[in-house]
């Protein structure tokens, strides 16, 4: 297995394609502070190999919650798309059963990239919102290779 070098990879573009939240008439009466945010996540990958190319898109659904499990009426779903460059990409890929697989350590370097930087973004787009700003928790970037 190859090493990983970060200065061979680089972020090419990063877009929001979904950036929606609802409030429901019953939250919007009586609104109240979140005690706590139901957060699902999704990734979706896809490379490019003559190119050195990785597209990953990440959906990520926010629900409002009071005692824990009770929901608000509040919900934000975002989507992401990255397109990200790896010199070296060839060298990370395994074939499994006649199918090409990037390397899961390399998977994982590149889900920290893309989660570390849609937290950021959605910490800035819920901060004037009835959410008073989302932090997505620190995980371990390699849970979301088993999200799909």
């Amino acid at each position: 297995m190859s090493t990983i070098h970060p200065e061979m990879i680089s972020i090419l573009s990063v877009k929001v394609f979904k950036s929606n939240f609802e409030t429901a008439d019953e939250y919007l009466n009586k609104p109240e502070k979140p005690s706590g945010i139901e957060i699902k996540l999704g990734q979706n990958t896809a490379y490019n190999l003559d190119e050195k190319n990785i597209r990953i898109r990440l959906l990520v659904n926010l629900q409002a919650t009071k005692n824990k499990t009770e929901k608000l009426g509040l919900t934000a779903d975002f989507g992401f798309e990255f397109h990200i460059h790896v010199n070296n990409l060839v060298q990370f890929i395994i074939e499994k059963n006649e199918t090409k697989l990037i390397d899961r350590k390399l998977g994982g370097v590149i889900s920290g990239i893309v989660y570390s930087t849609a937290r950021g973004i959605i910490m800035e787009r819920t901060s004037t919102t009835f959410f008073n700003t989302v932090v997505l928790p620190v995980i371990d970037p390699n849970l979301l290779l088993e999200n799909k």
